[in-house]
């Protein structure tokens, strides 16, 4: 009997080892690329002015996300119009990026993105109302700290399209608003 005990014992042990919370997470980190996010490192922190409109970009929970939110100056006063998150897909082993809106002709958006360099690229495809997809492309330049020129292209039978672009520069909340 006294044998028997040991035993459970033993192997109760092994399995509070085994199982533990921390070798747990120890092995989910390990199928995470940490730095997956890291180059959204930049965007964190002030708000990315363009034209009557800015973003801001905050660290989710652990560093797992980035959460951004987007805004129209309407009459001096900043209207939330769009939100979303930027993830590594552990699925798809891609950085993804979803985002639903409100006064726009576009109401979600579903992204792909990479970084090369400076350059954040995004396969953008946005979704009306009556569910109709658009297929994009844009490219975010990051030309220093406070600075990045954004462009979107239309995919045509000719090639990708300038469609609209900008240059986002970052602002902290106590310098006045555009």
């Amino acid at each position: 009997m006294m044998k028997l005990k040991h035993t459970i014992a033993y192997f109760l042990f092994i399995s509070l080892f085994v199982c533990s919370p921390a070798r747990l997470l120890a092995q989910e980190t390990k199928n995470i690329p940490i730095d997956s996010l890291s180059q959204f490192s930049r965007l964190i922190g002030g708000e990315w002015h363009l034209d009557g409109s800015y973003q801001v970009f905050e660290w989710g929970v652990g560093k797992r996300s980035v959460k951004s939110r987007s805004y129209f100056i309407i009459n001096g006063k900043s209207k939330l119009v769009s939100e979303g998150i930027w993830v590594w897909h552990l699925g798809e082993k891609k950085l993804k990026g979803y985002f639903t809106a409100i006064e726009m002709p576009v109401v979600f958006f579903d992204y792909t993105a990479r970084f090369k360099g400076n350059i954040m690229m995004n396969k953008l495809i946005s979704y009306s109302l009556q569910g109709e997809p658009e297929i994009y492309f844009e490219t975010w330049e990051f030309t220093d700290d406070d600075h990045f020129v954004w462009t979107l292209f239309s995919k045509t039978d000719e090639g990708e399209k300038k469609i609209m672009g900008g240059d986002y520069s970052r602002k902290y909340p106590s310098q006045e608003k555009e």
